[in-house]
């Protein structure tokens, strides 16, 4: 399917990827992109294959996913419409995807070249400049999920997760739906599904959230953050 979806377009147009190409640069981008659609469980690409394409989302779910010589799968990260991954792969000598990414949910997702994005940057130090700055900025969130990851309790992980979703400039209350399942949610915070039970278990008890199904209901972003200070 060509990229000629006009939300989709939209979309893309404003991601910060292509923000800075001119319009012809981003016309010659597009014209050679494409949108796939990815059943549930599908896999887009595999760790170790050649990263010859980056990807967007713009409908829908998708997890990038290690697994253990066991087999079992670690989620790394949990995308959803308007994130992208491999862009940074693009950048390495003889670029190999370093993780495998599938679709959680039926999804919608545009790829594209990492050959062509790669020339148009050739033509536009702003461009590569602000790229340089987006994945700076992208190193430093994995280093404070790493810290939070290795240095901090389950508790306050997913409190950090939580918080992180609620609307900004706000003290609550605040709704939010999350769209992982549990199951993702235990894996991208490295712990096990019942541990995350129990978390929010004792969260809701003590009036902190509200569970819902997938709705968390936080009546105080003080009261939530204030978990924090505690050594739980």
């Amino acid at each position: 399917m060509t990229l000629n979806d006009t939300t989709a377009l939209a979309g893309i147009r404003a991601h910060h990827l292509f923000a800075g190409l001119s319009p012809p640069q981003l016309q010659r981008l597009l014209a050679t992109a494409s949108i796939e659609e990815a059943d549930a469980g599908q896999l887009l690409f595999d760790r170790g294959q050649p990263a010859m394409h980056f990807y967007v989302v713009v409908e829908g779910q998708v997890n990038l996913v290690l697994y253990s010589k066991a087999g079992e799968e670690k989620i790394v990260d949990i995308l959803g419409p308007g994130q992208s991954c491999a862009e940074a792969v693009m950048f390495m000598a003889g670029p190999v995807y370093p993780v495998s990414a599938m679709a959680a949910s039926r999804a919608r997702i545009a790829r594209f070249s990492s050959t062509d994005y790669v020339a148009m940057l050739r033509e536009s130090p702003e461009t590569c400049l602000r790229m340089l700055g987006h994945l700076s900025q992208r190193l430093h969130m994995r280093i404070r999920e790493i810290e939070y990851l290795t240095l901090e309790s389950a508790t306050h992980r997913l409190v950090r997760m939580i918080e992180s979703r609620l609307p900004a400039d706000t003290d609550g209350p605040a709704e939010i739906q999350l769209q992982e399942s549990r199951q993702e949610i235990a894996s991208r915070l490295s712990m096990k599904p019942e541990t995350l039970s129990r978390i929010l278990r004792t969260l809701s008890d003590s009036g902190t959230i509200s569970v819902h199904g997938r709705a968390l209901q936080v009546p105080s972003r003080r009261k939530l953050l204030a978990i924090l200070d505690t050594a739980v």
